[in-house]
């Protein structure tokens, strides 16, 4: 007799990373131009990073663009050159620490020129996550098929066949905080450090592994 089930594993993880999210942009009337203070405003926020005690190398970009803008022309109907763009975008992830956070944001707030910003939470160790969920996701494959065949007056024998899809769930909790609410003004500054250090908690991450298993039973 042959059984098939499908178990799930189920687990709410407490974030314990932070992903801090860049985008430095830069507009100016020449390709040389954008491109000196592009790479002005990315060394500015370096430098910032070591004031936090993070070391340079800790920021990872992920793409880099310098390209030539246009814009429509209504009365000619035709695009029209209008000069150049810079768009730097990179990544800074560390230890989940809320004192670390809100250092950096409050540092943000005050740079010339800040980029656009939003932070994530995940989980470091997804390997050994994944592990323990697809266990507990093959346990209870394991015990439908039991109940399955004892129902059928049978003795559950081997697993001939297991199967799986992807999480269904990111590594990431749904909760951002976006880093334009730090840029309003010098008054919103104290407030919104507050709001990281004292409210601002991230929700738990909730990973789920289904795992289709056939069962044979004699």
């Amino acid at each position: 007799m042959e059984i098939v089930v499908e178990g799930t594993g189920k687990q709410f993880i407490t974030p314990d990373l932070i992903a801090l999210h860049l985008n430095f942009v830069m507009n100016g009337d020449s390709y040389e131009e954008v491109l000196e203070k592009g790479i002005e405003n990315v060394q500015h926020f370096i430098d910032l990073l070591v004031q936090t005690h993070f070391n340079k190398d800790d920021m990872k970009t992920r793409s880099f663009v310098i390209r030539e803008e246009n814009k429509y022309n209504e009365a000619t109907r035709t695009y029209e050159k209008d000069g150049f763009s810079f768009n730097q975008q990179a990544i800074l992830m560390f230890d989940y620490n809320k004192d670390i956070m809100a250092n950096l944001m409050v540092h943000l707030s005050k740079m010339e020129n800040a980029p656009m910003c939003q932070l994530s939470f995940g989980v470091k160790d997804e390997k050994n996550i994944r592990r323990n969920i697809l266990k507990d996701a093959y346990k209870e494959a394991e015990e439908q098929a039991l109940a399955i065949a004892l129902a059928a007056g049978k003795t559950l024998k081997v697993c001939e066949k297991v199967d799986f899809k992807p999480f269904t769930t990111p590594y990431v909790s749904s909760s951002v905080l976006d880093g334009t609410m730090m840029r309003q003004s010098e008054v919103c500054y104290s407030g919104a450090v507050e709001k990281i250090t004292n409210v601002f908690t991230p929700e738990d991450i909730e990973l789920t592994e289904t795992v289709y298993s056939l069962w044979i039973a004699e």
